[in-house]
This record gives C-alpha cells, sequence and structure tokens, in this order.
C-alpha cells in the first residue's frame, strides 16, 4: 500500500456511537450491527466501540543534500550525464501523484565559502540553510526545478561539512514542526575529497543524528561506481545500505526507484492518534487491518515497544507508551499492508486492546 495515499486508502469516517456504546447506535445512517456492509466502513464496529477513526498518517519532510561536483558532469550509459540524470529524476519524484502530507527542500555541496568567492566550504553552518526551503508537494516543486536548472557540476566533495549542515537544518525544522517525520537525503557520486575525508568521523555525523533528539535518519543515494564507502553513512544513519545507482543502467529510473524507496523508509506506517469529544483511553485503542481482497479484517495486538516486534506475523506500538503521540505497525505488519493497494486500517476506540 503507497505511503503517499494513505489519505485516501486508510480512511473511515469518524463516528460516535452516544451514550449507549454497548447497544445499537446509528453511524452514518446505519446500525453499528450493519457498519461493515451498509455504512461504506471497512469493520464491523463491535458493541464495546466508542468511534472509528480515520488513520492520518504524519507528514514527512525530506531534506536533500545534493552532490554538485565536477564528477557529477560525467556521461552515463544512453547519454547525458550523471547530473542531467539525477535532477531529471527528482524532478519527476516531485511530480508525481498521491503525495500528499510530502514536504521537500534541497541544498548543494560544496559551497562557496563563507566571504569568499574560491574553493569549497569545510564549515558544517554554510550548509545548514536551504537552497530552496522545505516546502509542501506540489506547491514547492517549481521552486526545485528552478533551483537545479541554476546549477551545474563544479566542485569537489565535502562530504563531512555537507552532512553535518544537513543534519543540523533538519534537526532545527524537526524541532519546528514536532509531529512531522524528517529525513535527510544525501545523494552523492563518489568518496569525499576535501574537509574532513575520514569516513568513520562522517559515518559518526550520521550515527549521532539518527540516535539524538529529535531523530534525523540519514538515507544515502551512490551514483557511479566509487560509492562502495556509501554504505557506511547509510547503515550508521538509517540502518540501510546506500542505494546504488549503476551508471551502466537506467540512472533516471533507478533514482526515481530510490526516492520512492526511501518515502515509504522514512515514512512507514505511522500515524497520528485521534484525537475526538473527549480524551483517549490508550488501553482501549485498537488498529484493525482490512485486507483488499475481501478477507476477514485482522485485529492487529499490541506490543510494548518496536524491540517487542515480532519477526514475522503482526502488531502495532506508541512511540511513547507513557505519553503516547503516535501509533506504529511493526515492520513486519507494515512491509504487507504497504503492498496492499485497495487495503484499508481502521482505529478502533473504546475496547480492550489486544495484547500480543
Amino acid at each position: 500500500m503507497s505511503n503517499a495515499n494513505a489519505s485516501s486508502i486508510f480512511v473511515v469516517g469518524i463516528f460516535a456511537l452516544g451514550a449507549a456504546a454497548c447497544g445499537p447506535s446509528k453511524v452514518n445512517g446505519h446500525d453499528t450491527a450493519d457498519a461493515g456492509s451498509g455504512g461504506g466502513l471497512t469493520v464491523d464496529a463491535p458493541p464495546c466501540a466508542t468511534s472509528v477513526v480515520t488513520a492520518e498518517q504524519v507528514a514527512l519532510d525530506l531534506y536533500i543534500m545534493l552532490d554538485q561536483s565536477a564528477s557529477m558532469d560525467d556521461t552515463v550509459n544512453g547519454g547525458g550525464t550523471k547530473w542531467s540524470a539525477v535532477t531529471a529524476a527528482i524532478t519527476t519524484f516531485l511530480g508525481q501523484s498521491g503525495l500528499a502530507g510530502v514536504s521537500v527542500g534541497l541544498q548543494y555541496f560544496g559551497l562557496p565559502a563563507s566571504g569568499s568567492a574560491f574553493g569549497d566550504s569545510c564549515t558544517a553552518s554554510d550548509y545548514a540553510h536551504a537552497a530552496v526551503e522545505i516546502a509542501p508537494l506540489p506547491g514547492v516543486k517549481s521552486a526545485i526545478t528552478s533551483s537545479l536548472a541554476g546549477h551545474s557540476p563544479s566542485t569537489s566533495t565535502p562530504t563531512s561539512a555537507a552532512l553535518q549542515g544537513a543534519v543540523d537544518h533538519a534537526k532545527t525544522w524537526a524541532q519546528a514542526h514536532t509531529m512531522d517525520a524528517v529525513a535527510v537525503i544525501l545523494a552523492t557520486d563518489g568518496d569525499p575529497t576535501e574537509c574532513d575525508t575520514t569516513l568513520s568521523d562522517i559515518d559518526a555525523i550520521a550515527s549521532a543524528a539518527a540516535t539524538g533528539t529529535p531523530k534525523i535518519p540519514t538515507f544515502v543515494i551512490g551514483v557511479g561506481t566509487d560509492t562502495s564507502n556509501l554504505d557506511g553513512i547509510a547503515q550508521a544513519g538509517s540502518s540501510m545500505n546506500a542505494f546504488l545507482v549503476d551508471t551502466g543502467g537506467n540512472v533516471n529510473q533507478q533514482f526515481l526507484d530510490a526516492m520512492n524507496a526511501i518515502r515509504h523508509a522514512a515514512l512507514g506506517c505511522v500515524y497520528t492518534i485521534p484525537t475526538g469529544s473527549g480524551p483517549v483511553d490508550y488501553n482501549e485503542v485498537n488498529i484493525v487491518y482490512q485486507p483488499g481482497n475481501g478477507g476477514q479484517p485482522v485485529t492487529l495486538p499490541y506490543v510494548t515497544s518496536k524491540a517487542n516486534c515480532p519477526a514475522s506475523g503482526n502488531g502495532w506500538y506508541y512511540d511513547n507508551p507513557a505519553m503516547p503521540t503516535e501509533i506504529i505497525l511493526c515492520e513486519s505488519s507494515c512491509s504487507g499492508i504497504e503492498v496492499d493497494m485497495t487495503g484499508k486500517v481502521d482505529i478502533t476506540l473504546g475496547c480492550a486492546t489486544v495484547v500480543q
């Protein structure tokens, strides 16, 4: 199931059953006993339910740090250059349908040192501002495509300063947008060539961001053949390998595929906790998945934390059990639900939580 389509796929109207929570009530003009068929709802609400609420995914903010080093001007299979293929793929990504709730921002590396027209900056603060600030799609697309058109490959590769600046900017953004998922995408065609080129130091930047507060994951897209060391950054920053784009293949499509994979990985199956007419009893929350093939609804059991998620099978947990703000599906559940393009998920309130 596409995360980008969550606003339309993970949908059921909010409805209140009124004071008689354990008896029949009207829901959108239908008895709760008929909710599974007559009311257009995905779940037959049990008598104990007080409401079934739309599951809304959190907003996703992606901050791209794009390599504009001279080697990005190298030619690729099928004609054109790494730069032309990558920038075309970014433009295609931004123009896709179903990106409601996704925001994107952009910066480049290297950049001139502050107060100097010569040489690339090794100062993180020079990279800790956006060429195009993070803003919602589709509105920001024109600003990003215009910015891309005004740049061309010409610099060296100051990866350490650029990455530190990117995660600093993303962290500041996340602190001001506390309900959003925020991630950095480092897109580069090779190893660092200036500033701090020690790979373990660069990995440490990504690791500190991923484990800090707020947590900022770093995803890496490597373009070309000199990319073997990029896995270290990606693993430190996101627990994933880098997405490697082979310049002997279709670079545009590979880069686009990587962007879409990162979008899903960065967001996952994370939903805001619904708010209704009164406070939520967190011991009376259930997540119900309705398969798109018409199969029986499945109530996913609650587990106390990500560490308690099953290797296979279903589960979900709160981001913070003491003070929840988000509902997160275990990876084993999310991976199956994501690909079900016609499936639906409901949040049912009022019945005792099913526990693993």
